[in-house]
């Protein structure tokens, strides 16, 4: 198996060298491309490890929905999309499957996400997680509105209330999330 050199994407240190570009690259020989339908030229993989680095500097680490449940401890976590992988099946926010956030109902609509420190991508590669820029959606349809605190380089906290100021029993919201240093 060939190991990726550098960071995984949510570690945001990649430049256009990790994804195979150089300042030097020329075509072999200097010849340009032989068949443009299977050829790809010095100067098209140039602008794609370029563009590579730009998408990986941007992306978002997490997008999750979560459904804040009445009773219990716990929420739902309807739908979990990480950098590291995709929760395909729902889970209980307290049972998380392995490399995925917990959930921890505070009170009405009022829940608490926990990420771990590090994440490992397909490679087997380890990767520091710091959440950076949380945004949180209501998903409502009487109106109200999604508060988000960054309580800690981990740690996310999510407040869901109507116009009027009230919490929400069993609100449901999304939440994206970038990473970085």
């Amino acid at each position: 198996m060939t190991t990726p050199i550098g960071n995984p994407a949510w570690v945001r240190s990649a430049d256009f060298t990790q994804y195979g570009g150089d300042p030097n690259k020329a075509n072999y020989q200097s010849q340009g491309v032989v068949n443009p339908r299977t050829d790809v030229g010095a100067e098209g993989f140039s602008r794609l490890a370029s563009d590579m680095a730009a998408v990986a500097r941007v992306a978002e680490f997490c997008s999750m929905q979560v459904l804040c449940d009445v009773l219990g401890s716990s929420s739902t976590v309807e739908s979990c999309r990480l950098m590291s992988g995709v929760a395909s099946l729902s889970y209980l926010g307290t049972a998380p499957p392995t490399g995925f956030p917990t959930v921890t109902r505070n009170g009405s609509g009022d829940v608490t996400i926990t990420f771990s420190g590090s994440y490992t991508d397909e490679y087997g590669v380890a990767g520091a997680f710091i959440a950076k820029e949380p945004v949180a959606s209501l998903i409502s349809t009487t109106g109200g509105v999604a508060s988000v605190q960054l309580v800690s380089a981990t740690v996310v906290r999510v407040r869901c209330f109507n116009l009027s100021a009230v919490a929400i029993d069993g609100a449901r919201f999304t939440l994206t999330l970038g990473s970085g240093s």
